[in-house]
């Protein structure tokens, strides 16, 4: 059987068949699995899908509550910085953080603070003419006016009581610029007040001046009271520039001599004598007339200049504390020159410390040198004390024992030595430091002036029996203005036509005979 052909035909057809049927069923059972997959897959998706709405529902709450919430802390924020403008308004801003933060502000010493205060002249009288709408709408004018000025000098207004206006620096962000930054604010306050009163005269309305006065010293400042807080300053500080601003002149910067020891180097001042005081006896008092033209900008003495801020930084960064020698140096001479010496006085050593210090800047002297010059002025006639002949030793002497307790070192002390004895006549400058020092030991023979301190050289030479005559004297004098000479480009430019002339009028004298004896 196996070896007929039927049988392999039939048998190869059931082996055909049976593996149809195999493959069929295979493929029946991979599709069925394969959607049971699909089924599964979307079964997955969709919840997926279903998870995916309910994250971003969540999603959307979350940033909608986030948003309310940055809402309302933008709302809060607002009314944060509404509340601190309005403390700042009221107090300094940089007590503002304390108060915040503790609910009060503890009052603090302040050792140097300058403080301005202002007044109107004739207010009451003023105020009966106006109106009190109209009174406030005035005095609001000038006293933004005086707001913006004290903000762009760094000072902080204290308070304003009627029509008087009060502000100070170095407190309560202490600093060593205050005095300074109270002068040059003043002297721009009353700029605009002049500017005011010029507008009045022209059109023929009616103007206001105004009195002000600055005193520099130690206060105590803090916020005062839980109601209706406000920031102030006590002490005798305050009273004494008060005290400037009763006493001063109208349109005129009033200070103290504790305002002008910090503030001399860089306005041009004018002493005015002294005023009493109910603490501290008598007060000097100086009008501060403008910022020096040179430290200036456009030499207009109102607004400080790069070379006004480059000296303030050499005086206050300098291990040579002038201000000290400065002082223990007048005090020695005005304690112990004599009283006979009429011409070789304080006041002339202040004159040649002015001319100096005028000079060096004209000609470029920066740096310390400036320093060394000035101590060299202020000493170059102090031999003048022990005797009056050939005396610049002890002038050298006097700076050995005074300077090096004010920084100076042995450098130093060794070039002011030298600067003191190249003031001997004749002169005979070296260098241009020596140049300067010449020209402002004689500064005065190339000046309006001259006769008058020349005058008072003729009485002191004749108290000390070192002429008999004044026609001897005038005769000493022409040799003498023959024989000096201007060494540097500022004194040449600046006071050398004026000598000639002094020259002329004095030989004119002597042509003429002008003379009892």
């Amino acid at each position: 059987m196996f070896n007929q052909w039927w049988f392999w035909v039939i048998f190869s057809v059931v082996l055909i068949l049976t593996v149809i049927i195999f493959i069929i069923k295979r493929i029946d059972i991979s599709r069925r699995k394969q959607v049971l997959l699909e089924m599964k897959i979307a079964e997955r998706t969709r919840e997926i899908r279903i998870q995916n709405i309910k994250i971003e529902k969540q999603r959307r709450l979350l940033e909608e509550k986030k948003r309310k919430l940055e809402e309302q802390q933008e709302l809060l924020q607002i009314e944060k910085d509404k509340t601190e403008n309005i403390l700042k308004n009221v107090i300094p801003s940089a007590m503002v953080d304390e108060l915040m933060l503790t609910g009060k502000v503890l009052a603090r010493s302040y050792k140097m603070v300058s403080v301005i205060f202002t007044d109107f002249v004739g207010f009451t009288k003023i105020a009966e003419r106006m109106s009190p709408t109209e009174l406030v709408e005035k005095l609001d004018v000038y006293f933004r006016k005086f707001d913006e000025i004290i903000v762009k000098n760094k000072l902080e207004k204290i308070k304003t009581i009627g029509d008087a206006y009060m502000c100070a620096g170095g407190t309560p962000v202490e600093n060593n610029t205050n005095a300074v930054d109270t002068c040059v604010a003043a002297l721009q306050i009353q700029e605009f007040m002049r500017i005011h009163k010029n507008e009045g005269q022209i059109n023929n309305t009616d103007y206001w001046e105004l009195r002000l006065g600055v005193n520099t010293g130690e206060v105590t400042a803090g916020v005062i009271g839980s109601e209706r807080l406000a920031f102030d300053v006590w002490g005798a500080t305050v009273n004494h520039a008060q005290r400037m601003e009763m006493l001063g002149e109208p349109g005129k910067v009033t200070i103290t001599g504790s305002t002008f020891a910090y503030i001399e180097p860089f306005f041009e001042c004018v002493y005015k004598g002294q005023a009493l005081s109910k603490s501290k006896g008598a007060l000097e008092m100086y009008t501060v007339e403008r910022i020096k033209p040179l430290l200036s900008v456009d030499g207009l003495g109102l607004v400080p200049n790069a070379l006004f801020h480059q000296l303030f930084n050499l005086y206050h960064s300098s291990p040579i504390n002038y201000y000290a020698a400065e002082k223990e140096i007048i005090q020695l001479l005005e304690n112990q020159l004599s009283k006979k010496l009429y011409y070789h006085s304080v006041n002339h050593t202040l004159d040649v410390l002015k001319a100096t210090e005028r000079i060096a800047l004209k000609e470029g002297v920066y740096d310390e040198s400036l320093l060394l010059l000035k101590a060299a002025a202020l000493l170059h006639d102090a031999g003048f004390i022990e005797q009056y002949d050939k005396n610049e030793s002890i002038g050298e002497r006097f700076a050995a024992e005074i300077l090096p307790k004010h920084g100076f070192n042995e450098q130093h002390i060794e070039q002011v030595q030298q600067l003191i004895r190249v003031t001997s006549f004749p002169h005979q400058p070296i260098n241009l430091l020596e140049e300067i020092i010449c020209d402002a030991d004689l500064d005065y023979l190339g000046r309006d002036d001259f006769h008058e301190i020349a005058d008072n050289l003729r009485l002191e030479l004749r108290r000390f029996e070192k002429i008999n005559s004044d026609r001897k004297w005038d005769e000493m004098q022409v040799d003498f203005l023959k024989k000096h000479r201007y060494f540097t480009k500022t004194a040449i430019e600046s006071r050398l036509t004026k000598k000639v002339r002094n020259t002329e009028e004095i030989n004119l004298k002597l042509a003429n005979s002008e003379y009892l004896d």
